[in-house]
């Protein structure tokens, strides 16, 4: 479960396919609310990897 209480929501906004290459995404489901959702799981639980300086000044 991933739960911050009391903080900001941290604006993590998708980047078209045509303009960063092709993302895989290891699951599919016909929600595409859960499937972002599963997304950003995954995408913050490799935070060490993450280079925009937009969202490192979020989570900093």
């Amino acid at each position: 479960m991933i739960h911050q209480e009391g903080g900001p929501m941290i604006q993590v906004l998708p980047v078209h396919s045509q303009r960063r290459g092709r993302i895989f995404l290891p699951f599919v489901d016909e929600d595409p609310k859960t499937a972002e959702i599963l997304t950003k799981i995954l995408f913050f639980a490799e935070d060490a990897k993450i280079k925009d300086p937009f969202i490192l000044e979020q989570i900093g």
